[in-house]
């Protein structure tokens, strides 16, 4: 889980900002495997359906940033994962919060439902109190999660409470959190198995993602256990002719399917300009590994922005994307959203 190397300490940069309502593009720059930290305003352009716009703010890089970041925490509450030991208000403030002076977490849970535990907070002791409501789920301490509408209905035969609703639940999660206010950069982290009970495929949730501009960060859980059981069946699912079992076979074809179902959860990370962690284990250590990187994450990206108000074409959905003048700064990660104005 070792994150891409940092090139240079940060030293001080022009900064253009504006005080309006910006339309905000966040993005990596990586060449030969590291990061790029030493991108000026002049190595950039800012695309708005193709056309290029006035960039009113540049920060990232050797620049101090200013922009806040909002680290969207999505947890699945499945029973199969609620034993997993991911939450501790202290490796989260020392880790993440004291890290980054302007990060704010929002929490969110979901099973066959989507609930908000809380809005944006740097409090540890909220944060300590909604960890324990996460933890403790479906036991209600209140005040109660809010329940956010995912815009689908359960099947039939379902009852609240039932299944997982993995891909349909980042899509929420994304898009309550958009709600709020516009002059902030966000990313998102879920922690998962990645066994979804519904028919959605990663793609969607992913293409909400980028059209938000929002990069994923999959945690991976248990995956280190169907790994041991595949080579478990492997190693003793023959009969005395060396020859596997029908019952074996099964076993072994319902554990691959379980594999790719995880590994299709671990890609939302590329494809959204994120990255997938898959921990032989889930431990405090882990997860201060986990949100090390996140912080290293968000002080290599850069943020641009351009005011809509001044420079907008007709209103409506415009695309927002970043390009490098010259293709030997590197390649850009991330840089695509949408937004509508």
């Amino acid at each position: 889980m070792a994150a891409l190397p940092l090139l240079a300490q940060q030293q001080e940069m022009p900064v253009f900002r504006s005080e309006t309502a910006l339309g905000l593009v966040h993005f990596h720059v990586v060449r030969k495997s590291h990061y790029v930290d030493n991108l000026k305003p002049e190595d950039v352009v800012l695309l708005e359906d193709g056309k290029p716009r006035p960039i009113s703010l540049f920060e990232g890089g050797q620049t101090r940033r200013t922009v806040p970041v909002e680290l969207i925490l999505l947890f699945d509450t499945s029973a199969s994962v609620r034993h997993e030991d991911l939450l501790n208000p202290l490796v989260f403030k020392t880790t993440l919060l004291d890290g980054l002076e302007h990060a704010r977490l929002s929490v969110y849970g979901f099973d066959s439902r989507l609930r908000r535990f809380c809005r944006p907070t740097r409090d540890p002791d909220e944060l300590g109190a909604v960890f324990q409501r996460v933890l403790k789920f479906p036991s209600i301490i209140p005040p109660a999660p809010e329940l956010i509408d995912l815009g689908a209905k359960p099947r039939a035969n379902e009852k609240p409470g039932w299944g997982t609703w993995l891909y349909e639940s980042i899509i929420g999660a994304a898009r309550d959190a958009s709600s709020g206010p516009g002059n902030v950069t966000r990313i998102l982290l879920v922690f998962s198995d990645g066994f979804p009970t519904t028919k959605m495929r990663a793609e969607k949730s992913a293409d909400a993602a980028k059209e938000l501009g929002i990069p994923i960060y999959p945690v991976v859980l248990g995956h280190y256990r169907i790994s041991d059981q595949i080579r478990n069946v492997l190693q003793r699912g023959t009969d005395r002719h060396g020859t596997y079992t029908d019952q074996a076979r099964d076993r072994l074809n319902m554990l691959k399917d379980k594999e790719e179902q995880m590994n299709e959860f671990a890609g939302l990370g590329e494809m959204t300009g994120g990255r997938s962690f898959d921990p032989p284990t889930i431990n405090l250590n882990a997860v201060r590994q986990i949100l090390s990187i996140m912080v290293a994450q968000v002080q290599c990206e850069y943020v641009v922005g351009f005011n809509p108000g001044a420079q907008a074409g007709q209103p409506g959905r415009h695309k927002l994307e970043i390009k490098l003048r010259s293709k030997d700064l590197g390649k850009v990660v991330g840089g695509v959203r949408t937004l509508e104005y």
